[in-house]
Formats: structure tokens, C-alpha cells, sequence
């Protein structure tokens, strides 16, 4: 990372390989470069470039035909509605790896190209379909002894290689709230580190942001309404609500282990419980494994123990509740999903 702007590229060119530099773009007040063309380029995929000396300066990908791919659940780009921001939270689902750094730009310090695009990335489904159940996010096996960053899709140094290819936690939920309230491309993006992004929301105007997440009905410990996004240290995820044995139905990307035991993972709907008897967790496992079945085959339903997923130290984290009626953003619930139970609102969401 420290070096990255001096690093040198290999290129295939006309059936020979050549080591050529790239422009690094212009810098900020702050004497930060953009890293456009690094910011495009995608390893074994084709461009057109410019090359000036031994420096590229210009690049421009060579679209090939690519698998239509039309997820089972589809939102509408720029309707600030509820169910329009779950439906969207489900387009990448079953089709999105796990990628650390996914969804962040090259450098690492805000949204990459295809988390300010509308649409699931062709990027993202080329890419879980080039892999299997052995797929990796880090070291095999998930052991640290089988670190080999030369053919990891890990950022082990710094700067995230594969940003194209998946989506982390916060990559995913950025994306998501892009393609909310966006109707074009490349705009602005909402990436930023988990933590802050449910208390971000509420600053914007969305909703409330409380730290005081303890269920007030003595009944159930914790009660996530239905679209509500819960920061935690190092997580982001969005509710699909809460059951009635206070297990809850969540959507997020995630490392998680595939039935050969390897940590991939991804976007999938999730639950938060204390054992696959709960009934998040018999949601979770029907829906993924009716509408996902090429996801299902190589990954088993997660569970997600709550105090990993409620628990959080310092002022970001918390959980954040959209405002339907109050907030200035124009933002609505017309289908009163948040009155839902998590088998209502899925049934919504999919058409049942």
C-alpha cells in the first residue's frame, strides 16, 4: 500500500507480456492520487489502453458477451420506499462472494465503480460462477498458516486487488443504499466502514439511531424491525425482522464456511439465533435454498450467534431505525413492512 504508486503492472499485449507502469491520476488538496485506470482494471480481463513511454494512460475495458443474469428479486433504483431498499438488499444474494475490500475502490478509502452502478455487478456473478465450494476469501482451510497472498483474493497489502469481484459487509450495504436513492451511475457513493454507517443514516435524516437496543417488551432480548441496519465493530447488516422467539431474519455479506469447510461466504440471508431450531434460521435455510440453489449446494444457511451480532463497544455502532413518516427525505413503508413478521415480510419481498 505504502508503495502503490509506484508499482508496475504485467500486461499481455498482442501475445507477449510487458511490464508498464500506469498513470496514477491527479491528486486531491490532501496530495492524494484518484487512481482512475487502476480503479477499472480487472486481472485477465481485456482493454483497449494507451501507452505513453512505459506508462499506460489510458484504458478502456473491451466488453465480451456476458450471462444475462436476472436476480428473483428485484428493486427499483431511486424508489425510497422499504420495500424497495429490501428488495434491492436481496438482488445480490446467492450470487455475490465474499470479498474483504469488495465494493471499496482500489485504494481503499471509498466506493469502488460497481458499488456506485445500478445494478448487480456481471463483474460479481462471473466471479462466483469461475468458483466452487474450495473457494477462499483468505487462507485455506482458514488457517493463518496457509497464507499465500501471491494467489489470494485477500488485500494483504493494503489495497484491494479484487474490489471488482465481491462484496464485503459494508461494500454490500453502500451498494444497496446507492441503488436506493440513486438513478444513474457513478455518483457519489455511501461505502465507509461499518461501524459508522447505521449512525450515518440517522445524520442524514433517515431515521433514529439508538446504542439502547435491549427489546422493551420483556418478552424477546432484542427486536430488529424489519429494514433496520445494525453496525457493530467491524459488521453492518439489515434486518428482515424479528420472530416470535426473538431469533431474527437478516440479509448481509459475510465470510462463512462453504460444505468443504472453506471461509467464503457472501451475500445470503442469514439468522441471528441460538440453534437451527430457531425460526429465523428455518426461514433463512427455506428461502435460500428455494431461490439460491447453486448458493445452497456449496454453502450451508449461517447462523449467527447474538452477541456477535448485538454486541459492539464505542460511540459509532447501534442500530438504525427508518423514519417512515417524520423524516425529510421523502422515504415510506406503503406496504407497512415494519408491522411485519419476517415471514410476512418474505413473502412480500419474493411475491408468495
Amino acid at each position: 500500500m505504502d508503495n502503490k504508486e509506484n508499482f508496475k503492472y504485467r500486461f499481455e499485449i498482442d501475445g507477449k507480456e510487458q511490464i508498464l507502469s500506469i498513470n496514477n491520476g491527479t491528486k486531491d488538496t490532501d496530495g492524494n492520487f484518484d487512481y482512475p485506470i487502476q480503479n477499472i482494471l480487472k486481472e485477465n480481463y481485456r482493454y483497449n489502453i494507451t501507452v505513453e513511454g512505459d506508462v499506460v494512460t489510458a484504458a478502456e475495458e473491451i466488453k465480451t458477451d456476458e450471462t444475462p443474469y436476472t436476480p428473483c428479486v428485484s428493486g427499483t433504483p431511486g424508489e425510497k420506499t422499504l420495500t424497495n431498499f429490501l428488495k434491492t438488499s436481496l438482488m445480490p444474494a446467492g450470487t455475490t462472494l465474499y470479498i474483504f475490500g469488495g465494493g471499496w475502490d482500489w485504494q481503499d478509502i471509498g466506493s469502488s465503480v460497481s458499488a456506485r452502478s445500478l445494478g448487480v455487478s456481471p463483474d460479481w456473478v462471473k466471479f462466483f460462477n469461475d468458483q466452487d465450494k474450495d473457494f477462499t476469501y483468505r487462507d485455506k482451510d482458514g488457517d493463518e498458516k496457509n497464507e499465500d497472498p501471491a494467489n489470494s483474493y485477500y488485500p494483504y497489502g493494503g489495497y484491494n486487488e479484487y474490489y471488482y469481484a465481491g462484496l464485503d459487509c459494508s461494500g454490500f450495504v453502500g451498494w444497496i443504499e446507492y441503488n436506493t436513492f440513486e438513478t444513474k451511475n457513478e455518483e457519489p457513493g455511501y461505502v465507509m466502514y461499518a461501524e459508522a454507517m447505521a449512525k450515518d443514516l440517522a445524520d442524514r435524516g433517515f431515521g433514529q439511531w439508538t446504542q439502547d437496543i435491549k427489546a422493551p417488551d420483556g418478552k424477546n432480548e432484542y427486536v430488529m424491525l424489519p429494514g433496520d441496519i445494525m453496525s457493530t465493530d467491524g459488521h453492518v447488516w439489515v434486518s428482515l425482522g424479528t420472530c416470535d422467539d426473538g431469533s431474527v431474519v437478516i440479509v448481509h455479506s459475510t465470510p462463512s464456511d462453504s460444505r468443504s469447510g472453506q471461509p467464503g461466504g457472501g451475500v445470503q440471508i442469514s439468522a441471528i439465533g441460538n440453534d437451527e431450531s430457531c425460526e429465523a434460521y428455518q426461514l433463512a435455510d427455506k428461502y435460500m435454498s428455494k431461490y439460491f440453489p447453486d448458493w445452497y449446494e456449496r454453502y450451508p444457511t449461517k447462523l449467527c450467534a447474538p452477541e456477535d451480532y448485538f454486541g459492539f463497544e464505542g460511540e459509532d455502532p447501534g442500530r438504525f431505525t427508518w423514519d417512515i413518516e417524520g423524516n425529510t427525505n421523502g422515504f415510506t413503508d406503503p406496504d407497512e413492512l415494519q408491522k411485519k413478521t419476517p415471514e410476512e415480510v418474505l413473502k412480500a419481498l419474493f411475491g408468495e
